[in-house]
């Protein structure tokens, strides 16, 4: 059969082309140092790949994250610490005031320092990371205390109903929550009254109703200073005052020297898919023990105790609030262990995942990734062919009619 030699020249033209296109293909995958440049290149391992770089796009983000967040603990743990180291000092003058040898002058000097622990202590409470408060919950921009005001206007209850009248006002700062129950029916230097300082479980002597007069119970816990006034209207007519029944109740909402005015939310940090860590602590946790399983202390509160006992040179009062001391400090070391115990579990979760990117990587090398020495192989194969493409191409077509009749 005779073959034309459009026929010769068609097919010498499309070998050489797929010899061109092959060695194209071999000089693209080199430069890149891939196989796989595009989808048609291997379709199945090109979706293989795309999946393994998105788990890789993933762990990057979380570990930058993670790293990131570990500047937040450490001024978290930082703070926590000067806190703790403050009020260790508290203790020590404390232990040195309640002390016989003390005297007026050393507690009033002390009172002094005393406050200037205290303003330390207020001062790592609402310390910045940048713009940030790092106690204030999630409302990092929202400063996460501040001076709560001293007088309150008392609740008023007979028989568990509430009353609205103005006749009593509470001035001073304490956890407690007070109440003054009239006991003895009368008007003021008549009436008799008595203190609970636990919500009603325990109960002072009475007492001689006055129109002002400190609120604390001798049985409970040590006198904050509150004090409750009453005020009664002006009159001439002494049989026109006020007469307070029996069971009438001034109840006194807990209120500490120092207001929290952030949240409870936890910050969260992703640590692998579908998992995250709580990474921040507020300042009702730290400093007034909300949350805490374990009996707590309002830090302010003491420390204000502290102070005020000193100025009025009254060492029971210290002496009875050295435990006091002692809790507030292991609410601190307490929760610098919990912020250890965060950062030590970020720290392993990262190094986990450090494994897991390696292992990933690795794989989508194998299927993306050129194998160079088998390339240069096929590059010279390729080559070779394509030359002797060339060759026996230029000997079948030949370039006069004359070798054409001949």
């Amino acid at each position: 059969m005779r073959v034309t030699d459009l026929t010769k020249q068609n097919a010498v033209l499309r070998n050489i082309a797929n010899n061109s296109d092959r060695m194209q293909t071999l000089q693209e995958n080199m430069s890149s140092g891939r196989r796989i440049n595009r989808l048609s290149d291997d379709p199945v391992g090109a979706t293989q790949a795309e999946d393994i770089k998105t788990q890789l796009s993933f762990f990057d983000v979380v570990r930058r994250g993670i790293e990131n967040n570990f500047i937040w603990l450490d001024r978290t743990e930082s703070e926590l610490a000067h806190m703790g180291d403050l009020l260790r000092r508290a203790k020590t003058l404390t232990l040195a005031q309640a002390n016989a040898n003390a005297d007026a002058t050393t507690r009033r000097v002390t009172a002094r320092e005393i406050q200037a622990i205290t303003d330390g202590v207020l001062q790592a409470g609402n310390s910045k990371l940048g713009k940030l408060y790092i106690f204030s919950g999630s409302a990092t921009f929202t400063r996460p205390l501040e001076p709560a005001p001293a007088r309150q206007p008392a609740l008023l209850k007979l028989a568990g109903q509430p009353l609205r009248l103005e006749l009593a006002e509470f001035e001073g700062h304490s956890p407690n929550a007070y109440i003054v129950r009239i006991t003895q029916p009368g008007r003021l230097g008549e009436a008799k009254y008595t203190v609970s300082d636990d919500g009603g479980e325990s109960w002072s002597e009475e007492r001689i109703l006055s129109a002002e007069f400190e609120v604390f119970n001798e049985r409970g816990k040590p006198s904050d200073g509150v004090v409750m006034k009453i005020r009664e209207p002006e009159t001439a007519d002494p049989t026109a005052a006020v007469a307070y029944p029996e069971g009438l109740e001034f109840e006194f909402e807990p209120n500490p020297p120092l207001a929290y005015k952030g949240n409870t939310d936890r910050r969260m940090v992703t640590t692998a898919e579908g998992v995250q860590m709580p990474l921040n602590l507020n300042a009702a946790q730290i400093f007034f023990g909300v949350g805490r399983e374990a009996e707590s202390v309002d830090v302010f509160s003491l420390l204000f105790t502290l102070k005020r006992a000193m100025e009025e040179n009254d060492p029971t009062v210290l002496e009875s609030r050295l435990d006091d001391i002692d809790l507030a400090s292991e609410q601190m070391l307490e929760l610098r262990a919990d912020v250890g115990a965060v950062r030590k579990e970020m720290e392993d979760r990262l190094s986990k995942m450090g494994d897991r990117e390696f292992a990933k990587t690795r794989e989508l090398s194998q299927i993306e990734d050129l194998d160079f020495p088998a390339a240069i192989m096929e590059l010279n194969v390729a080559e070779v062919r394509n030359r002797a493409a060339l060759e026996t191409g230029a000997r079948l077509i030949q370039p006069t009619l004359l070798n054409f009749l001949r």
